[in-house]
């Protein structure tokens, strides 16, 4: 079909530019060359277009041009989508003055088709991205050095490759399967990780997760086949979403049933030094599988020799004992706490941002700077140090990750140190 604006738009297209950049563009990407935006080229490309008779499909090729440009600038598609309904308003103020009602309706109709096309772009893209994750994902959970609850999550992110698979194909013979009951993550569910998952809350909440999970999927199985691009890609980012917050609330399921297996520190109840390495790991693992960040703290407590000397080892040994009691009530369960050294933590807080990790680890600090122990008739004052660092794994796990991350943590606790103690510094 041939659309014809020219009487409308003919010798406009600058003005239009101008007037579109300036009110609805944004994240604009400049030429190194000369500092030339652009952004601007693409969408002169489209109104110059529009400013005389064209063919529908050289309009929408010009949109999914611009779309293809947007995703190299790792532009958002509902950003893009805000500058293409600003654009449409434009034109509609323009022909409005015109009295062009019957255009209006025709601009209309194509707009439909370009928000499609340029959605087309952005969920091929969105679903490639999606199935290279949860590659990384996967492989990241057959890693774990311990393989527990977690590795049910597994079987749902096989599930969400192939649900975006079959999205990129536009194929709904042999679906994923739709009942939440029936997958093979819902039969373990309702099955063993009922007697496993002992708080009900926390299963009320998987549950629920995973039933919105499924509801989502049966919605983008009804869109298919209706060729609203824009409403897939919303779909199969809430279900992304929700899969990765079934593996963090696994995650943390799986730290908690850890805290009470592996072996503790005799004195404090903190976990032992030789489990730090298995236990590192499999922190990083997961984060990377579940796409959150984690805390890894080093502390010392402030001149513990000191108080070694002055009050003697029992009272030392009392005071490391209530420094790790003070911890454990400001911590989650599924948070970890290892005694690293003599008067040395290790506090891995996961699924957690660098804001709300500080704000726990200054809750320790100033917990344990307002405590006392009264030790024969005597009453002993101690503070703590803390260097802290947030981890946001993004490749696979090395050896040597734990050693550099731990280097990084004892500069910042040097910081700490050399800045007066008693507090938290952090990269």
């Amino acid at each position: 079909m041939i659309y014809d604006f020219s009487d409308i738009f003919k010798n406009q297209s600058e003005v239009l530019l101008e007037d579109f950049i300036d009110k609805y563009t944004s994240c604009i990407e400049y030429s190194p060359e000369d500092g030339k935006p652009y952004t601007p080229v693409y969408y002169e490309n489209i109104l110059q277009t529009i400013a005389a008779p064209f063919e529908e499909e050289e309009l929408l090729l010009a949109f999914e041009a611009l779309a293809i440009y947007k995703i190299s600038c790792a532009i958002p598609y509902v950003i893009v989508i805000n500058e293409i309904y600003g654009l449409k308003g434009l034109l509609i103020s323009k022909m409005s003055e015109h009295s062009a009602h019957s255009n209006v309706v025709e601009l209309l109709k194509i707009t439909n088709k370009i928000n499609n096309r340029v959605a087309h772009a952005y969920l091929l893209e969105y679903v490639n991205k999606l199935i290279s994750s949860n590659n990384v994902r996967i492989s990241s959970l057959s890693d774990l050095v311990e393989k527990n609850i977690i590795m049910h999550y597994e079987s749902h992110l096989v599930w969400l490759s192939k649900l975006a698979n079959l999205i990129k194909h536009s194929q709904k013979e042999g679906f994923v399967e739709l009942d939440d009951t029936m997958c093979d993550f819902g039969l373990w569910l309702h099955g063993e990780g009922k007697k496993i998952i002992h708080n009900n809350s926390k299963y009320k909440s998987i549950e629920n997760l995973h039933k919105n999970l499924h509801l989502f999927a049966k919605k983008i199985y009804d869109y298919m086949d209706q060729g609203e691009q824009h409403v897939l890609i919303n779909y199969l980012e809430k279900c992304e979403l929700i899969s990765l917050s079934i593996g963090t609330e696994l995650a943390l399921i799986d730290n908690i049933l850890m805290n009470k297996r592996i072996t503790k520190d005799a004195l404090t109840g903190a976990l032992n030094r030789h489990a730090l390495r298995s236990v590192f790991e499999s922190q990083y693992e997961l984060s990377l599988a579940t796409h959150t960040p984690f805390i890894l703290a080093m502390c010392d407590l402030d001149f513990f020799k000191e108080i070694n000397d002055t009050y003697g080892h029992i009272a030392g040994d009392k005071v490391l004992e209530s420094f790790v009691n003070i911890v454990k009530k400001n911590i989650r369960n599924s948070d970890i706490i290892i005694r690293y050294g003599g008067e040395e933590f290790i506090i891995m807080l996961p699924a957690i941002s660098k804001e709300k990790g500080i704000a726990v680890l200054e809750k320790v600090r100033q917990s344990f700077e307002e405590s006392s122990l009264k030790f024969e008739e005597k009453v002993i004052k101690a503070t703590v140090s803390i260097g802290m660092m947030e981890i946001v794994p993004e490749h696979y796990y090395k050896k040597n990750f734990l050693d550099d991350y731990l280097l990084m943590v004892d500069r910042e606790l040097y910081m700490a140190k050399a800045g007066g103690r008693n507090r938290i510094e952090t990269n």
